[in-house]
């Protein structure tokens, strides 16, 4: 006891002894540390100061700097542009971009606006008129602004040109400045103006313009300005806003340190903290005498009796610590304001950090002394007291592991023997405990993923458009969908899982128009489960639904059951039965088409060669109907084989057709036939047409016919002669008088006509089976320079009895339009010329000329646009030309055909315009991109005064649609100047070039690939 009390007090006195020692070093340390922070912070804040106004002053001075270099720059690169530019290709140019709008402000052109890549301008039209000198400034200012417009980025909001003339050419992304100006909108009192007026600004300096809210940006700006003169007067300004936004932003965050502020030479604030409404309500920049302030107005005072740029100091109060920089451009002052109360305030947690420094000093020695005493007693007796407590509470004790052979250390060897035992057998039963929990949770992930899928397998089968029925091996429903409950109508809540097939089929067979059929569909499928059966389902409502049934296994292959796959399949049907019938019938009277016709005439001479029966074929059309398009106009020449289709159906009997063939050509073939019956017919129908009155425009018209009958056997034995006599006989009613009908009669005159027809379409029927077609070329030139502009293919045919003499085409595309081979032909010739423009990359465009028979052929446009894709040639190169005779003479099918091939993206072409001029309104309908003037009125140009009207008719009204156009029979040099002077866009000619296979183009040297169309070809607006 007596040591016990001994040691404590001993311990007791050490303890205060070292407490008394710690609180006089404590005292002396926050003394001396005090003084020396002071020193420190008087000699360190300046510098602190000095340079973070310094370093934000440039960084904001950089943008200004830059902004300065850039309008110069501009300046000279304007300069030198107008000085050295084609005054007159930039004065056509003008006219190109610009035009002036009905409130008297020049603007861009409509086309040419695109305020993300170019600059927008509006323009005053000055009283004397718009003068050579700013047509030039405009066009030369908006290339060059567009050039640099793509570079403007943060904090470069825009690049400008002000004009004298009163107007303004702005490039800033997305803002279209020209459109919305009005006829009121001015720059003659902006600042811009007004500091580069020589008067004000005689050195011709750059200047900065106020700070100012730009409304549209809805950001604060600042504009640099460079005055323009050229041609030794003042033309205007370039400038660049600028954004000054983040600097303000910058100045008005609050700064836990001190105040950023940012002011004006003359003392006006231009970002505060704390008066960034006032200055926004001030216009940017807000005058100390507003404020009656007297810290600012010390601050300004120290600025403006400061030497140099930049300096620091206190404040004449002492209240504060004022740094400033100035930042060059526009002449602003980065401030720094740092109150010395703040400075104090860290000064005092200066000295509260060292006291903590100076009792943290204790510790260790507190620590070394209680560790002395710990060592020994203290540590043992806890140790072995929390490791018989661990013990007891069922914990796994840490060993005490303590070294010595006092009475303590035996006392800790004989527990740390008994720990390690009892570690080894719970070590055994935890190895055991967590096996059975990973098996555990291996299973929870199994159970969980298994969830998982479940849930996306319901909520894919939930979604799809299709009727889903899981039946069971006992025949029984088990899983069943929303599309398949509502594609039975069941009503909302009600299903028919749990229910057997046969309790389904009660509930649903009233929908089915033949439920016994689906009986016994299911009772083969419980027959043989194992099979995928299909069955097609007719409803009551019009519906048609298709029925499969799957099988289902499991794991081991064993049949669990089946699955029923429902779709309604009633919308494809429809719209192949609509293909079909699109495919084979005539879009404009819904009679059947030509491709319906052939298809009727083979079928009955396939069956005829197996059953012997006779048939008769009549041919007609309307005679002058080309009066009715050319008099009327195409939409009444519609309405008109409208109804000759409607009143001709009525006369035809069942088993009887009515085809439209094209244009106003009818056919009807009467299969089992009598001649006297297709006889008794043909009257009928001439008398018909002959006597339905056509009400026009407040006009009755009445048409005519001519019809030819044709007779199997009696006048041909296939159908291809079956065809040509009925046409022949056709021709001969017309030769006779018209407003008739006509048996073939061999014996006629025209036999030879016919028998030189019929040679003809085998002859074309050879050289298309043995390849003896040939292409020439001639060239198309542009009429101003003489330039290539594309090639016309021209088609030949050669002589099979006299190999390398040539056929033109005079004598064998009438016979084989007649014969429908032409069809043939215009594929043979676009798909020869879509190879060439494949193997030669920079071969010019071709032309290619389409018989107006193809107008009957729907699938030539998609074949066409499939072989430029197939051959990868762009479908400009290709231009598809058509005669303006047979356009107009089939206007609905030809309007319809012509919008199918631009879709592939080839040029049309008008060919041979003026033949059928009855009324320029057709090239409103028929959409061509070029007309090809016909050369009966090219012929003798020089000499026909009427043929020069005609043509500059022609040409000017081609121009006002937008439409190039093109001369053909260019035969000598005064017809080719008389069409450059009357403004033609392309010529054709032997004066130029003549038609040759080996055209020069086609050489192996690479030739420049001229400029597609509506490029430097394109008409004068």
């Amino acid at each position: 006891m007596l040591h016990a009390r001994s040691r404590t007090s001993l311990i007791h006195r050490l303890s205060l002894s070292i407490w008394g020692l710690f609180l006089a070093l404590l005292v002396l340390l926050c003394a001396f540390g005090y003084l020396a922070m002071r020193v420190i912070t008087d000699r360190v804040v300046p510098m602190v100061a000095q340079r973070s106004v310094d370093l934000r002053a440039r960084a904001s001075e950089g943008q200004f700097l830059q902004a300065e270099q850039s309008v110069q720059r501009l300046q000279r690169e304007l300069l030198w542009r107008l000085d050295h530019a084609d005054r007159q290709a930039a004065l056509a140019r003008f006219d190109t971009l610009f035009a002036r709008s009905p409130d008297g402000l020049w603007r861009l052109q409509p086309g040419q606006v695109d305020p993300e890549r170019a600059p927008t301008l509006y323009l005053h039209q000055p009283a004397h008129g718009l003068d050579a000198s700013a047509r030039l400034r405009a066009v030369v200012a908006y290339d060059l602004l567009r050039e640099q417009g793509p570079a403007l980025v943060p904090p470069f909001f825009s690049v400008y040109m002000d004009f004298v003339e009163d107007g303004l050419m702005v490039y800033a992304h997305g803002m279209d400045w020209g459109s919305n100006a009005d006829a009121s909108a001015t720059n003659a009192g902006y600042p811009t103006m007004q500091g580069s007026d020589p008067r004000r600004n005689p050195q011709r300096r750059v200047f900065w313009t106020p700070v100012y809210l730009d409304r549209q940006a809805n950001t604060w700006m600042v504009s640099v300005i460079k005055p323009l003169d050229w041609e030794g007067r003042w033309v205007g300004t370039l400038g660049h806003d600028v954004l000054v936004q983040s600097l303000i932003d910058h100045a008005t965050d609050n700064d836990s340190t001190g105040v950023q502020l940012v002011m004006a030479a003359d003392g006006a604030l231009i970002a505060h903290p704390q008066f960034s409404r006032r200055i926004a309500a001030a216009d940017g920049q807000l005058k100390l005498s507003a404020l009656d302030d007297p810290l600012l107005a010390e601050v300004h005072g120290m600025i403006a009796h400061g030497r140099g740029d930049h300096g620091v100091g206190r404040s004449p109060d002492g209240s504060h610590w004022v740094a400033w920089s100035r930042i060059h451009g526009p002449g602003w002052y980065q401030v720094f304001l740092l109150p010395q109360a703040r400075v104090d305030h860290v000064l005092m947690w200066g000295l509260l950090a060292v006291s903590a420094f100076g009792i943290l000093g204790l510790l260790p020695a507190m620590w070394l002394l209680r560790r002395r005493v710990g060592l020994l007693f203290g540590a043992p007796l806890t140790r072995l007291t929390q490791a018989v407590d661990e013990l007891s509470q069922g914990r796994e004790p840490r060993p005490i592991a303590m070294q010595g052979n006092d009475e303590l250390g035996h006392l800790a060897d004989a527990f740390d023997d008994m720990v390690e035992e009892l570690v080894q057998q719970r070590a055994l039963q935890f190895a055991h405990a967590q096996a059975l929990q990973t098996e555990i949770d291996e299973r929870r992930q199994f159970m969980t993923r298994l969830e998982e899928e479940r849930a996306r397998l319901l909520a894919l089968l939930g979604a799809m458009n299709l009727g889903i029925l899981f039946v069971s091996h006992e025949n029984r429903a088990t899983y069943c969908n929303a599309a398949f409950l509502a594609m039975w109508d069941f009503p909302e809540g009600i299903t028919v899982v749990g229910n057997t097939t046969d309790q389904w089929l009660e509930a649903s067979q009233r929908l089915m128009i033949d439920p016994l059929e689906f009986r016994r569909h299911m009772d083969e499928a419980k027959v043989s489960p194992e099979l995928h059966k299909r069955l097609e389902i007719r409803l009551h409502d019009g519906r048609i639904v298709m029925h499969d049934a799957y099988p289902v296994r499991d794991a081991q292959e064993h049949l669990i059951g089946r699955l029923w796959v429902q779709e309604d399949i009633t919308h494809e049907r429809q719209t192949a039965e609509q293909l079909v019938r699109l495919a084979q019938h005539d879009p404009l009277t819904s009679l059947y088409n030509r491709r319906r016709f052939e298809d009727e005439l083979a079928r009955f001479f396939h069956a005829a060669e197996r059953i012997p029966s006779q048939a008769a074929l009549l041919f007609f059309d309307l005679d002058e109907f080309k009066y009715i398009n050319d008099t009327f106009g195409h939409r009444a020449g519609d309405s008109v084989l409208n109804r000759m289709a409607v009143e001709i159906r009525t006369l035809v009997r069942s088993g009887e057709t009515l085809f439209r063939l094209g244009g106003d050509e009818f056919a009807v073939l009467m299969p089992h036939a009598s001649l006297d019956d297709a006889q008794h017919l043909a009257e009928r129908i001439v008398a018909r047409i002959s006597q339905t009155p056509l009400r026009l425009h407040e006009h009755t018209v009445r048409l005519t016919t001519s019809l030819g009958i044709a007779h199997f056997p009696t006048h041909a034995d296939n159908a291809e002669d079956l065809v040509a006599h009925a046409d022949a006989a056709m021709y001969q009613a017309k030769h006779t008088g018209k407003n008739r009908w006509n048996v073939y009669r061999p014996d006629r005159d025209s036999s030879r006509e016919m028998a030189t027809r019929l040679a003809w379409n085998d002859r074309i029927a050879r050289a298309l089976e043995h390849d003896l077609l040939r292409l020439h070329f001639q060239g198309v030139h542009h009429a101003a320079d003489g330039r290539l502009a594309h090639l016309e293919a021209l088609i030949r045919m050669e002589d099979e009895a006299n190999p390398g003499q040539l056929i033109m085409p005079a004598q064998f595309i009438e016979p084989a339009e007649k014969s429908g081979k032409i069809l043939q032909i215009d594929r043979w010739v676009i798909g020869r010329s879509i190879e060439l423009l494949a193997s030669h990359p920079n071969l010019p465009a071709i032309a290619v000329n389409i018989s107006g028979r193809s107008f009957d052929d729907p699938e030539l446009p998609a074949w066409i646009g499939g072989q430029l894709r197939q051959r990868q040639v762009a479908p400009r190169r290709l231009l598809v030309e058509l005669t303006e005779t047979s356009a107009v003479s089939d206007m609905g099918d030809a309007a319809r055909f012509i919008a199918a091939l631009r879709d592939t993206g080839c040029p049309i072409c008008l060919d041979d315009f003026g033949t059928g001029f009855s009324s320029f309104a057709y090239l409103k309908n028929l959409q061509a991109d070029v007309l090809k003037i016909d050369g009966m009125f090219i012929r003798d140009l020089p000499s026909e005064r009427d043929n020069q009207v005609f043509v500059r008719a022609i040409i000017e009204v081609a121009h006002g649609m937008g439409k190039l156009t093109v001369a053909e029979f260019v035969e000598d040099e005064a017809t080719l100047q008389m069409l450059r002077a009357l403004g033609v866009d392309m010529v054709q000619g032997y004066h130029l070039d003549r038609p040759r296979a080996d055209h020069p183009v086609f050489a192996d040297r690479p030739a420049p690939e001229p400029a597609p169309l509506g490029d430097d070809a394109s008409p004068p607006a």
